[in-house]
């Protein structure tokens, strides 16, 4: 396991932004000087840019921080009569950064970010100067067992309710959060509770089950996303907590696979390894964008 010493820097807040993108309402928050460089931190299930709040304070000093919530979470809206899929996800974010008129950037990628982020870096690599994977998978030896109930739900859809019923559930909800972190009580219950909240409400919660439906589409695509790392050789950050569940950390060594320069770093901690090393995290975030951007 990897550890540097924490960042210090001044805490910089979020601003908190709203507009039409795409026909959604997106909600997005911002920090930093606008002249700087970008990084844009992509969510993961069940989650949204709430997430980011304790990283965004420490990015936001030096660099351009843009966090979006994706339709259908967070503070975005979810229409009911929406199909819900991720290259709809990535369209949106893509539309959205066209509409900031941010042309070029870093992703941060956490869990349904890799999805996303790989989307619209396959499809404009030029716009993309790297890539920053924090338990965010592209390969198939990175999936652990705890995505095996998802794997037979998509076999069997009506047999397997209750799986994703449960995967949906407050409690559900919470076992995420809290998913291979050292002390589960380091999770604040005001970041599982409002998560919880939001998909009890029921187009969020068909968003969300939708989404984890259409998760099947994306190992189809893992070769392309190798390929795309491998011809274009973006530099890559893989910090994974490596007591995740379900993307265990051969999903961050498969970076390096195919992009032999990407740095890996495994962390004690789980699935949502802000929770216990955000600090970690930050530094070698900071240090990476110093190395990109130069």
């Amino acid at each position: 396991m990897t550890t540097t010493d924490p960042v210090t820097t001044v805490a910089s807040p979020a601003r908190h932004h709203r507009d039409t993108i795409a026909g959604f309402e997106v909600f997005w928050r911002e920090a930093g000087p606008a002249d700087a460089p970008t990084i844009v931190l992509l969510p993961g299930h069940p989650s949204s840019s709430h997430a980011y709040l304790d990283l965004i304070e420490r990015l936001g000093s030096r660099w351009h921080v843009v966090a979006p919530d994706y339709p259908g979470y967070g503070f975005s809206e979810a229409p009911a009569d929406t199909d819900w899929t991720f290259d709809l996800l990535a369209d949106v974010i893509k539309q959205l950064l066209e509409h900031l008129g941010i042309g070029r950037y870093v992703f941060y990628m956490f869990d349904f970010g890799a999805p996303v982020g790989m989307r619209i870096a396959t499809a404009h690599p030029e716009r993309v100067a790297g890539l920053i994977s924090q338990n965010a998978n592209i390969a198939l030896e990175g999936l652990g067992e705890a995505v095996a109930p998802l794997a037979g739900w998509w076999s069997d859809h009506s047999g397997n309710q209750a799986t994703v019923d449960g995967f949906l559930s407050p409690a559900g909800t919470q076992m995420q959060w809290e998913a291979g972190l050292r002390d589960p009580g380091a999770a604040d219950p005001a970041l599982w509770t409002l998560d919880g909240l939001l998909l009890e409400q029921p187009e969020r919660h068909r968003a969300a089950e939708a989404l984890l439906w259409d998760y099947q589409t994306n190992p189809p695509s893992y070769p392309a996303w190798h390929a795309y790392l491998a011809e274009n050789r973006p530099p890559v950050l893989a910090i994974w907590g490596a007591r995740d569940p379900f993307f265990i950390p051969a999903g961050a060594e498969a970076f390096r696979t195919h992009q032999p320069d990407a740095e890996v770093v495994l962390l004690d901690t789980g699935h949502f390894a802000l929770v216990e090393e955000v600090d970690t995290v930050a530094a070698h975030v900071d240090r990476f964008l110093e190395r990109v951007y130069g």
